[in-house]
């Protein structure tokens, strides 16, 4: 569980508000099964997968809108496509 992921403090604030959540239910109701390390590792690892699929899709969308920043200048300058 050692395995470096990018996590932004916003994502793991949210990420442990929600675990004290959870503990906080399991304390106050006899059928709620508190979280344990590995399962509050594994919120982790799940909220930076997302947050990684999130960021990575955002470089997708800016690259393309860079690309096409960059046509419609070559076409405003008269260059050849």
């Amino acid at each position: 569980m050692s395995e470096s992921i990018i996590e932004p403090r916003e994502v793991a604030e949210a990420v442990e508000r929600y675990v004290a959540q959870e503990l906080a239910e399991a304390r106050k109701y006899e059928n709620r099964t508190p979280l344990d390390d590995s399962g509050v590792w594994s919120l982790h690892r799940l909220a930076a997968n997302i947050f990684a699929l999130g960021f990575a899709a955002g470089e997708q969308v800016a690259d393309i809108r860079a690309r096409g920043q960059r046509q419609r200048d070559r076409e405003t300058d008269g260059s050849p496509t």
